[in-house]
């Protein structure tokens, strides 16, 4: 009789590979579930509320509308994204986002090329939040509420120095405009623009070690510090790169509006706050996504598309914004209540 030959060995090995897999996707599932349920949920809620009672909400034209109208909040939400991550808060960004639309009318005033115009104001922008936020915050070790609402107001201040208090046009500077009138398609390139910066921040957190180092300083300090990592230079990098992309946002503005308005940035700040924390990032550090904050985003523009489509005051929308801010801070603060 010829014995029946049993399962081969090498079987087990291809079929546990296959269980974790599975394992890991479901886990992966779940904690997706569980980060954005909230956020989403009321926003599929409000989206479909506007669909059935709005005529016209629920149409290309105006999804384009509101991705628009987000798009530079989008670009400073996703600076200050990381500056929370990493257990921090900067209310410069409004001051540096109206400086840098200032420092654009004024370089090519002066002559300088649109692209190099963008290079220097951009880099300014980085130096400022390096060189004076970051190393008061991270070598000095200063609070960074006191210095950050110091230094917006003083970058505040040098805008309107510079533009005497008034808002200067830039219709005649075509090389600039053409960012917030044309695009690829029906998307216009300041919303190309903010997406492919949301999705290049989102590839840095999760996929470099300098995204890592972030959420360990953020989550730890004292532990970051004892694995080897440079606390105090990862912390002035991030200020650098959250007032670097406040300088995108203020070259966006000027390039959509045609105009360097020194008093631009004036509520930026609580807006994009108020979109990180409803995005699931905690105020305390340590954890937060570039795609919540971008649901975040989505929320205050769909929310602020249909109050004007109900024909609610617009003085409603910033009493609800700073609402959705504080309730915000609830659910971080009983989110995390106990583990820290």
């Amino acid at each position: 009789m010829t014995a029946t030959p049993g399962p081969e060995p090498a079987d087990a090995p291809t079929i546990a590979p296959a269980a974790r897999r599975s394992s890991r996707a479901a886990h992966a599932v779940r904690r997706v579930a569980a980060q954005y349920s909230g956020v989403g949920i009321v926003l599929i809620v409000l989206v479909t509320y506007l669909a059935i009672t709005q005529q016209n909400f629920a149409t290309w034209d105006n999804v384009s509308i509101i991705l628009q109208q987000q798009a530079v909040l989008l670009v400073v939400a996703v600076g200050l994204t990381f500056v929370m991550i990493v257990g921090g808060l900067d209310l410069s960004m409004g001051g540096v986002l109206a400086l840098a639309g200032v420092l654009t009318w004024k370089f090519l005033e002066w002559g300088v090329p649109v692209p190099l115009t963008v290079v220097l104001v951009t880099g300014t922008g980085f130096l400022l939040g390096a060189l004076v936020n970051g190393m008061l915050i991270a070598r000095l070790r200063l609070s960074f509420l006191v210095v950050t609402l110091g230094t917006g107001g003083a970058f505040t201040a040098l805008a309107l120095l510079i533009t005497n208090g008034q808002t200067q046009s830039l219709l005649s500077v075509t090389g600039l405009t053409v960012i917030g009138t044309s695009g690829i398609g029906s998307l216009p390139w300041i919303v190309v623009i903010s997406l492919g910066l949301l999705v290049v921040s989102a590839l840095v957190l999760r996929y470099t070690g300098f995204g890592r180092m972030i959420y360990a300083t953020g989550g730890n300090e004292e532990a970051a510090r004892l694995a080897g990592i440079d606390v105090a230079t990862v912390r002035t990098v991030v200020y650098g790169i959250a007032a670097c992309l406040a300088s995108v946002a203020g070259v966006l503005q000027a390039a959509h509006l045609a105009s360097a308005d020194p008093q631009a940035g004036q509520f930026v700040v609580l807006e994009a706050a108020a979109a990180v924390l409803i995005g699931g990032t905690s105020f305390m550090g340590g954890s937060g996504t570039m795609l919540g904050t971008f649901l975040g985003v989505l929320f205050l523009g769909v929310l602020s598309n249909g109050l004007t489509r109900l024909d609610i005051s617009a003085y409603w929308n910033g009493f609800i914004t700073g609402a959705v801010l504080v309730f915000a801070l609830l659910i971080d603060r009983l989110r995390f209540r106990g583990v820290r």
